[in-house]
């Protein structure tokens, strides 16, 4: 049974935008690309397909606005991780990172960043920088504001098991919470400390 539209109201452009983004970020978490189209997603979004044209410029354009919003960490994501040893801050950046995975739950797990795009040159760069981005800020928060660019590298591999982990943990069962972040503190401590 299809869901029905909400009703159309009179929005400011970033709002107007943003029910669209909200509505699409839904329906491209829990359907493959190929099976969405530009009329669903503006059905759901009670706008009409021109409208997400305006905005994104298609199904293509809003499926890459939702991936950065799906996998781009917010700046001020680790802005509290500020004091303590290496592996205190460690523990509270992946404290911060689980509780965000835990807030998304099965959506952001289970979306692997491309869509069944595969090799989609504009996907690709926003999860490259994504991943740059969120290496970057972990860093930050463990006290190296300008790493050396290999530590990055390291890092952004570092992304994967992350993802890895909160999938054991949140889909599978697997790993309890407490396990997860204990491999993840681990595992991102002997990184830094190895690259040191």
């Amino acid at each position: 049974m299809p869901t029905a539209a909400p009703a159309r109201s009179r929005l400011s452009p970033d709002d107007r935008r943003e029910q669209i983004l909200a509505h699409a970020t839904d329906v491209f978490t829990t359907q493959p690309y190929a099976e969405v189209g530009v009329a669903d997603l503006a059905r759901r979004a009670g706008v009409t397909r021109g409208l997400v044209h305006h905005y994104f410029g298609g199904k293509h354009g809003l499926f890459v606005a939702v991936i950065r919003r799906q996998v781009m960490m917010p700046t001020a994501a680790l802005d509290g991780v500020t004091e303590g040893s290496l592996d205190e801050r460690a523990a509270a950046a992946m404290d911060v990172v689980l509780d965000a995975a835990e807030t998304h739950g099965r959506a952001w797990v289970a979306f692997d960043g491309t869509g069944g795009l595969g090799d989609d040159a504009e996907v690709a760069a926003v999860v490259a920088e994504a991943d740059d981005r969120a290496a970057r800020l972990v860093l930050a928060a463990l006290g190296l504001d300008d790493p050396p660019p290999g530590l990055v590298v390291l890092v952004r591999t570092f992304a994967a098991l992350v993802k890895a982990a909160c999938r054991e943990w949140l889909v599978a069962g697997a790993l309890s919470r407490a396990d997860a972040h204990r491999l993840l503190v681990v595992t991102l401590t002997a990184l830094v400390q190895d690259a040191s």
